[in-house]
Formats: structure tokens, C-alpha cells, sequence
């Protein structure tokens, strides 16, 4: 896969990632119980601040020269892979 696409299909996963974490907050306000809503307040903006290291490495992707890009993409795969991972343990059942 290029670049380009990788960069893209990325981009992609984080919008998806980002309404299903909207998704969950919204239905988190409708919540009777104030522990686990602040528990899981605090869950999704943990998870919201990795989304955004993981953007700001894609950014970094952008400039990194053809021949080394792909020790970064490792990089940004694994966070990437816990994120998803974390969501899918922590809230996905909320929704």
C-alpha cells in the first residue's frame, strides 16, 4: 500500500473512530449513573488525546522521506491498534 492510501485510509479510521467516541458521549449524558458517567467521560477524552497524537504522527508521515516512512507507519499502526482495542474493551458495549 502507498502512502497516500495508508494516509487516507487512516484519516478515515480516526473520523469513524472520533463519531463512534461522539456517539458514546451522547449517549453517556443521558445516563442516571454519575460514577460510571465520569468514569467513562474520562475514558473517551484519554482516548480522544491518543487520537490526537496518532493524527499529529500522520502529519509527521507526511514529510518523512520515502525510505524511512514505513518505521513510522509501525509506529502509528500499533497505537493505532491499542486505540481501537481500548475503545472495543472500555465502551464499545455503552453503545
Amino acid at each position: 500500500m502507498g502512502r497516500d492510501a495508508y494516509l487516507n485510509g487512516m484519516e478515515q479510521g480516526l473520523r469513524d473512530l472520533s463519531l463512534r467516541i461522539e456517539g458514546v458521549r451522547l449517549r453517556l449524558l443521558d445516563s442516571p449513573d454519575g460514577g460510571l458517567k465520569r468514569e467513562m467521560l474520562h475514558r473517551l477524552a484519554m482516548m480522544e488525546r491518543r487520537r490526537d497524537s496518532i493524527r499529529d504522527m500522520l502529519d509527521a508521515l507526511t514529510d518523512e522521506p520515502d525510505g524511512t516512512w514505513a518505521d513510522l507507519k509501525a509506529e502509528i499502526d500499533g497505537e493505532w491498534d491499542a486505540l481501537v482495542e481500548c475503545f472495543e474493551q472500555d465502551v464499545a458495549g455503552l453503545m
